[in-house]
């Protein structure tokens, strides 16, 4: 079967333009695997909060009547410009050359022994009394050879001196707190090979056949560029009238008043925008203040004005969608998310469980109302 192919661009990009444009959502880069998690220190993971917040029932936007917390701006006859939706020759030249370094791979070093601050590739398996023990297991792992770089005392620091290809031992101890009980305090034993010692440069592959076929399933690079073409111009005139949604909400939030915020809300909001950051807190060791400052470079009191903002532009957003009349039907709402789905190259399962069916559903009340707010708009083309 030939892989769909599309923009390097996350259905998280898609998420921030079609919902309410002004709502962020910290990204996390760091990718820990499960054998890391288990073998990396003393918490269980991200999702442990020390938050003990009330729990406070959503606000029913659609239930309440909205007119006494906002009055809305100027929503129909506004003036906006579209860029061009036409894709150039070099956008799509470019296009192939950002694709092919998303496939870019580091250079593998195998004739040197690993020195301290290495990264190198190895499989590790863990033994506790001579047998196997679960979570302590791992293929093609990225580790990086130094103290202090998310392991247990004494293991990231025996793949200094090894030499790629020979299988090495070593023995190490949990800490005495460790989360595990099984292996709290206790000395396992680790059998490891280094494949190869991550190099600081790059190779980036060529766009041949044997690349498109073994990556997307074509059979040669004209067949590829083709599809690819189709593929790249239908995702630009979709960001671009993307764009230009986001732009005429920015009118109507910035030309609408609020009259009172239901208060309960902005707390909840509050609340669980802060418990995320509590939860990376508590994971990498850190305090609440300085995840906020040192990772996402803001304070308390930017959370509280974010989480107002928000709970802003959801009322800004359903006082709309009452006074224009748009519904949103179960045909509506199954054919959006199969859009969504077939665009993006995933399941509709699978859009619910990694973005939730709250965040899709408003996702799909904001499409329709900037397509109905567009049909009333005077649209200027580039």
């Amino acid at each position: 079967m030939k892989k769909k192919i599309t923009l390097a661009m996350l259905l998280a990009a898609m998420l921030v333009l079609t919902s309410c444009a002004g709502k962020e959502t910290p990204e996390d880069d760091t990718v820990i695997s499960e054998t890391q998690m288990l073998i990396g220190g003393e918490t269980e993971g991200i999702g442990n909060t020390s938050a003990e917040t009330e729990a406070i029932a959503p606000f029913d936007y659609e239930a309440n009547d909205l007119t006494g917390y906002v009055r809305l701006g100027q929503y129909e006859g506004l003036s906006v410009t579209k860029a061009s939706a036409e894709l150039t020759d070099e956008e799509f030249e470019n296009e192939i050359l950002y694709m092919l370094e998303n496939y870019a791979e580091y250079e593998q070093i195998t004739d040197r022994d690993v020195e301290e601050g290495d990264v190198v590739l190895a499989d590790y398996s863990g033994y506790q009394n001579g047998v196997q023990f679960a979570g302590g297991t791992a293929t093609g792992q990225s580790i990086t050879a130094a103290p202090n770089t998310g392991y247990i005392e004494g293991f990231a620091e025996a793949f200094i001196g090894q030499t790629p290809g020979q299988e090495f031992s070593f023995d190490v101890t949990f800490p005495e707190n460790y989360g595990n009980t099984d292996l709290a305090g206790q000395e396992v034993t680790f059998v490891c090979t280094v494949h190869s010692i991550q190099g600081t440069g790059t190779i980036t592959p060529e766009l041949t056949d044997e690349f498109v076929k073994t990556n997307f399933g074509y059979n040669n690079v004209e067949e590829f560029r083709i599809l690819y073409r189709e593929s790249v111009a239908e995702q630009k005139a979709y960001m671009v009238e993307s764009n230009m949604y986001a732009d005429l909400w920015k009118m109507i939030v910035d030309g609408s008043e609020i009259l009172a915020y239901p208060e309960k809300e902005v707390q909840r909001v509050y609340n669980e925008r802060r418990a995320v950051y509590e939860s990376y807190a508590e994971y990498y060791g850190s305090t609440y203040e300085q995840i906020l400052s040192d990772f996402f470079g803001i304070t308390d009191e930017d959370l509280q004005t974010e989480s107002r903002n928000y709970v802003k532009e959801d009322l800004v957003m359903y006082q709309l969608m009452k006074e224009t009349g748009v519904v949103i039907t179960d045909e509506i709402y199954n054919a959006r998310m199969q859009f969504f789905a077939d665009y993006y190259g995933a399941s509709v399962d699978e859009l619910i469980a990694y973005y939730g069916e709250d965040t899709m559903h408003t996702t799909i009340i904001w499409q329709e109302l900037m397509e109905h707010v567009a049909s009333l708009s005077n649209i200027t083309e580039d």
